[in-house]
């Protein structure tokens, strides 16, 4: 028999991730959607190295479809965060991170580990690291679903 639990994970993950995913400015508190989906695009691009990535291996890095992914690729390019070029292939466009691009990721990163040591502000430096190792595990063992 299942033992009754009295605190609902799967809905506290969800709520978290909710909340924060709508956060993401780089500047001060107020929410700025576009700029989220700028980091996203941009850590996507990023995540394939200095070769570049294609707009679809973009769209799987998001989980989303190609469309929806050029869209931002587009949006990012003209904001300055990524640049398009042909690969040897002169049928293949390659999409690469520009300074901008690095400068947005890494205020962004730096910002969430910000976030992170506010909201963890009276926690010891083991509840810290236990809870970073079981996010790590978590999105490690679920990464390609």
């Amino acid at each position: 028999m299942m033992a009754t639990m009295t605190s609902h994970p799967g809905r506290e993950l969800f709520d978290f991730v909710r909340h924060w995913s709508r956060r993401w400015t780089g500047v001060g508190i107020t929410v700025d959607r576009d700029r989220g989906r700028d980091v996203s695009v941009t850590e996507a691009a990023l995540a394939h190295g200095a070769g570049g990535a294609t707009v679809n291996q973009i769209a799987a890095e998001l989980g989303i479809d190609q469309s929806g992914a050029s869209r931002m690729v587009t949006q990012a390019i003209e904001r300055g965060y990524l640049t398009k070029t042909t690969g040897g292939d002169a049928r293949r466009r390659l999409v690469h991170v520009t300074e901008a691009g690095e400068a947005l990721v890494a205020a962004s990163h730096a910002w969430q580990d910000r976030i992170f040591a506010d909201l963890t502000n009276d926690w010891t430096p083991t509840e810290v690291e236990q809870f970073s190792h079981l996010m790590k595990r978590l999105t490690a063992a679920h990464r390609d679903r």
